[in-house]
């Protein structure tokens, strides 16, 4: 602005004024008409007022005096004209009609400013709409007018040219611990309330910039500086000094202020609100970040950066989660979609990267954040790394089948094991008798498919681990060695078998029927690996397991143990094969070709004989399996019979009651009873056999019980009998038997067979019972 004469420079002052107030955002409009040019420049309240906009509003003075409602223009022009013809100043009151049809009551004041070049008229209108309607009731403009100052919260305060009080309003006397006007009315403010700083130093006046508006005629606001009270304490203030003019003249100035001391605190309680969030997310166990829409990372909590498994905040901070991070894209697109839609996500699953390249399942959880203009900012969200739990659910499901298919299994394995034992037993009696080659044939065929029948039945109890053990202390290798003739035969001759590794093995405790059970599934995946022949390696060892097999395989217990590597030069596994390789009913073999339960039962027979089975394998390269059963202290005892055995059948004159409620199966025994020379006796429920016992005046030497009977259990039938006849043993058969009450029996020494039993196990057991000595005999003969 170009330099001016007084009158030009006070122009100058007032259009910084008017500047000053439209950034301090008081609530009083201003405004000057340029007279020459005919123009008129309004501050932001002026446009309010008017209810026009700097795009809506000309700039020129008709369209302004355009505004003033019709009843009130032609008095105001009449006003305005007076000065203009003479006058100084001027003060009206009338009405702006809006565009919006509301009336804005206007309480005016003006003055004129005159040089050579120039006329100015400047003014200010104040808002007295609220005043006009409460004088509409009744009331004094005036009265209300001071009803609002008097009621406001801020403190107001007027000073002259010397710093002292010429008004205040009673918040003023309030916030400053004062009774009365008079306590400040006169006073130098400086003195009474600015004197010191809260270090404790003196503050000149003239260093505060409350006082600029009387110094320098400047508008200024100071957000923060402490105010004293009269009784000697003090608090945090914000102000804002006007300066006052009259007739051109600067007169004083008007102060507003207002006690901070509340917003202080909540701004400090909000810093340690803030601190205490940051604290709370730095330590939180679940993953915290946010993100823009484009997938960078804006922020991020130690717990993801861990989840994720990167070195440091920085490093992640370089990933983007579209690039990184999710594991399929598609799923990052959903979650924006759930974004876009509700402006929330909930619990939502997906999977993502580690660094490392393993998957980590999640849920996530957040919300996006809105600018002031309606524009997504950022999104914020909540992690929580659910794979272990996952994996425990896939593990709680996979028992949950298990059960299932144990119970399926023992509750079909009595009644059917009843009618192998009913098809075995009369193939038996059907091979001694007939002389018929082709008869012979298809009896063998009866009792082979009998046995992979049984065979099947086995695994599934074995699997759910419903199969009653026998576990005995056992040398591995001879275990191995006995069984190769059988293994020899069902694998096939294109396949050669080779036995290597130590002999001197230390024992093991376990079941040797499940043992061999292992050994054949064993080689029955390896025979069908291996379609065109190969070699099938055994192979046994002492080993010990230490901390490099805990590193690997953190479950693992330290110590000696005994290997079983069972190996194939077939076709290998793929990694995805190999990995599900031990789960129940997964096979790939065609449909009807395999039941998958084959290593689901290996599997559990090695974990339920408190070992440890891997597999090595890949697709060309044949499968190892590295079996470890943990050592047991004292001397395996020496392997007698094993599957082959003797061919003929023991004989006896002794009296044997059968206790058997399935009628055909107890007729078949008797019938092999009998033909093995002993009187037989037979009852099909418990209180018969007793009944039978109190009839028969002769010895009774052995009882052959089914442990599961409809009236009452087999060994309570037993002591019935035992009672009436001292003399008696007995051992027990059954079709299936709970795992609890079978282990029970074999504690207390009794002999438990299950079904379906071979006639030459049967015969044998019989004959061991009666013939003790001569069993014996027989064994050692035979070794």
């Amino acid at each position: 602005m170009a330099a001016r004469s007084w009158p030009d420079q006070q122009i100058g002052e007032w259009q910084q004024w008017l500047e000053l107030a439209q950034k301090a955002g008081l609530k009083i409009g201003l405004w000057d008409w340029d007279v020459v040019a005919n123009t008129v420049t309004w501050s932001d309240e002026t446009y309010r007022q008017c209810g026009l906009t700097r795009e809506t509003f000309s700039g020129r003075v008709e369209d302004a005096v355009a505004r003033i409602h019709p009843e009130d223009r032609a008095r105001v022009e009449k006003a305005i004209q007076k000065v203009l013809a003479g006058g100084t100043e001027y003060a009206a009151q009338y009405r702006l009609a809006r565009p919006d049809e509301t009336i804005c009551w206007i309480e005016a004041y003006g003055v004129v400013v005159r040089n050579d070049s120039s006329t100015h008229m400047l003014g200010m209108g104040i808002d007295v709409t609220n005043l006009k309607k409460a004088q509409q009731s009744g009331l004094e403009s005036e009265e209300k007018y001071l009803l609002l100052l008097n009621s406001t919260a801020e403190g107001i305060y007027g000073l002259d040219l010397e710093g002292n009080c010429t008004f205040c309003n009673p918040a003023c006397l309030r916030l400053l611990g004062y009774q009365a006007l008079e306590d400040l009315l006169g006073k130098n403010m400086h003195a009474l309330v600015h004197h010191t700083r809260t270090d404790g130093t003196p503050f000149p006046e003239d260093e505060s910039q409350l006082y600029a508006a009387v110094r320098e005629g400047e508008v200024s606001h100071v957000a923060e500086e402490v105010l004293w009270r009269a009784d000697g304490t003090n608090f945090p203030s914000m102000y804002w000094s006007v300066p006052m003019y009259k007739e051109g003249v600067l007169v004083g100035a008007v102060v507003s202020f207002l006690d901070i001391s509340e917003q202080r605190r909540t701004e400090q309680a909000l810093r340690e609100s803030e601190e205490k969030y940051r604290e709370l997310v730095e330590n939180a166990t679940y993953g915290i970040f946010r993100s823009n829409h484009e997938g960078d990372f804006l922020d991020a909590n130690p717990a993801l950066v861990a989840m994720l498994g990167y070195g440091s905040k920085s490093e992640l901070m370089t990933c983007n989660l579209n690039r990184d991070i999710y594991e399929n894209p598609a799923d990052r697109i959903s979650i924006l979609e759930m974004f876009a839609t509700s402006g929330r996500v909930d619990s939502a699953e997906v999977n993502w990267k580690r660094k490392d390249g393993k998957t980590v399942s999640v849920r996530i959880s957040g919300g996006q954040v809105r600018r002031k203009d309606g524009r997504v900012s950022h999104f914020e969200v909540i992690v929580e790394d659910i794979t272990q739990r996952r994996n425990l659910e896939k593990q709680l499901l996979q028992a949950q089948k298990m059960e299932a298919v144990g119970r399926l299994a023992g509750g079909i394995s009595h009644d059917f094991n009843n009618h192998l034992s009913i098809i075995l037993g009369n193939a038996d009696l059907l091979l001694e008798k007939t002389q018929s080659a082709e008869v012979k044939h298809y009896a063998e065929e009866i009792k082979i498919a009998t046995q992979r029948a049984a065979q099947l039945t086995r695994q599934l109890l074995a699997f759910t681990r419903r199969q009653v053990r026998y576990p005995t202390l056992l040398d591995l290798y001879a275990v191995v060695s006995d069984i190769v003739k059988i293994l020899r035969r069902l694998i096939g001759e294109d396949v050669q078998i080779v036995i290597e590794g130590e002999t001197d093995l230390a024992s093991i405790r376990a079941d040797r029927g499940q043992v061999e059970q292992i050994l054949m599934n064993l080689a029955t995946n390896a025979r069908d690996a291996m379609p065109n022949g190969g070699k099938f390696t055994l192979r046994t060892e002492n080993v010990e397991l230490g901390p490099g097999d805990m590193a690997r395989y953190p479950y693992v217990r330290p110590g000696g143990y005994v290997r079983l590597s069972v190996s194939d030069t077939g076709v290998g596994m793929s990694e995805e094969v190999r990995t599900r390789a031990f789960e129940p009913f997964f096979t790939t073999k065609p449909v009807g070709k395999g039941t998958g339960l084959g290593l689901a039962t290996v599997y559990a027979i090695v974990k339920q004989s408190g070992g440890y089975i891997w597999i090595s394998s890949a697709l060309g390269a044949g499968t190892t399996f590295d079996i470890y059963l943990p050592r047991a202290e004292g001397k395996a005892d020496h392997l007698v019979d094993g599957l082959e055995g003797r061919s003929e059948y023991p004989k006896g004159t002794e009296t044997i009651l059968v206790l058997e409620d399935e009628e055909p199966l107890r007729a078949v025994t008797c019938e092999c009873l009998a033909a093995g020379g002993y009187r037989v006796l037979q009852a099909g429920r418990g209180d018969q056999a007793i009944h039978v016992a109190q009839e028969y005046k002769g010895p009774i030497h052995l009882m052959v019980c089914d442990v599961v009977l409809p009236d009452m259990s087999g060994p309570s039938s037993f002591e019935g009998v035992k009672a009436l006849h001292p003399e008696i043993s007995a051992f027990y058969v059954s079709g299936y038997t709970e795992v609890s009450a079978a282990q029970k029996l074999i504690e207390k020494g009794a002999i438990l067979l299950q079904k379906p039993v071979s006639r030459i196990d049967f015969m044998r057991t019989v004959d061991a019972l009666l013939h003790p000595r001569a069993a014996t005999a027989k064994g050692a003969q035979s070794q």
